[in-house]
């Protein structure tokens, strides 16, 4: 296994961003796996493989060059006198600008791979907006990110090796994304689900006005 683990890191060194992404793709679906087929007691024959596929996209499309540019461009160029400062300045403004931040990312790109509109229609059963979906769910998903997050950036900067740091965080990230999962399921939009009622009873709404 040593030399898988210095191979990775090889490729990390050369192509950071695209063995970023595709480490994040990679973690984003087994995190959904692992919540559908041991949250959901589901079989492989019944795991809702679009799921899976819309946690894949957002892992290695949306959500790691974002968070590579983050890193790069921001969190590593914050040096203090001491380490301990620096640990602690790096983690109390990932915590307070980029945790919000990735929050919204999350429930926006997922709205839109559903097709979820941006608010809520005045409309019978419509399926909720974009806007209220992050109004609900907001500030309990960035309060555990931080419960999560906020020790694990700290064990990560001040404990673990340098070479050590993308796979710890890339094996907290898989319980993090089977949370994500969660979220993404509760009152989720499967493929076309919605579509054509949404559409007639905007249509009908529209009529009567």
């Amino acid at each position: 296994m040593s030399f898988v683990f210095r191979g990775y890191l090889r490729l990390l060194q050369r192509y950071t961003l695209a063995t970023q992404m595709g480490t994040s793709a990679v973690t984003a679906s087994v995190g959904d796996l692992i919540y559908q087929t041991q949250f959901e007691d589901k079989r492989l024959s019944e795991v809702e493989w679009y799921r899976t596929r819309r946690m894949c996209i957002y892992g290695g499309l949306v959500w790691a060059p974002i968070s590579n540019r983050w890193h790069t461009l921001v969190l590593n160029r914050i040096n203090l006198q001491g380490r301990v400062k620096t640990v602690l300045a790096r983690t109390a403004i990932d915590l307070s600008f980029f945790s919000p931040f990735a929050t919204c990312l999350f429930y926006t790109s997922q709205g839109a791979f559903e097709g979820r509109p941006l608010r809520t229609p005045a409309v019978p059963d419509a399926p909720q907006g974009i806007y209220e979906r992050l109004e609900e769910r907001l500030l309990p998903t960035v309060q555990k990110q931080w419960a999560v997050w906020g020790p694990v950036n700290l064990i990560n900067l001040s404990v673990i090796p340098v070479y050590g740091r993308p796979p710890f965080a890339n094996m907290v990230s898989i319980g993090w994304n089977a949370f994500l999962a969660a979220g993404a399921a509760r009152g989720g939009i499967p493929p076309g689900g919605n579509t054509m009622e949404l559409e007639t009873s905007l249509a009908a709404a529209e009529a009567m006005e």
